[in-house]
């Protein structure tokens, strides 16, 4: 493969991650006018993190605390998250509701749901392949120190 066919094939599979990702936020605001995708993003860290703070938050997603402390703000006033009760130390250690949990859950939902769809015609073999695949591209910038 030539360095022209290598650039080639990273701009077809820039050119469809874009494709996912829009169909995927689309389909979202389609059906959940509540959640915008940094907000499942945020959302959805912070229930596989519970008592994660917005440091670490803002660490991991590689943007500006103060950004990230004003999407943690109105995820708030929308009682999605909360203070987690007991916490002591530097910033606040944050979990997700009740209602957190539950709006998070359908859109987890939805999203499957869509994927189940889009897999129909592929075998097991196929699917897990592209799996694993998925998880090297996504571990590639950690092994690398760009998390």
């Amino acid at each position: 493969m030539t360095q022209d066919d290598r650039r080639t094939s990273i701009a077809r599979v820039q050119r469809e991650l874009t494709t996912v990702a829009r169909r995927g936020t689309a389909r979202i605001r389609r059906e959940n006018q509540t959640l915008s995708e940094v907000d499942r993003s945020l959302l959805a860290h912070i229930q596989a993190e519970p008592g994660c703070r917005a440091v670490e938050i803002a660490a991991h997603f590689q943007l500006n605390r103060s950004t990230v402390s004003r999407q943690l703000a109105t995820l708030q006033e929308h009682g999605l998250i909360a203070p987690r009760p007991a916490e002591v130390g530097r910033g606040v250690a944050l979990e997700l509701t009740a209602e957190g949990e539950r709006v998070l859950a359908g859109v987890a939902a939805t999203i499957q749901d869509a994927l189940v769809r889009r897999f129909a015609g592929w075998s097991e073999q196929e699917i897990d392949e592209f799996a694993r695949l998925l998880e090297r591209f996504n571990a590639a910038d950690e092994r690398q120190g760009r998390g």
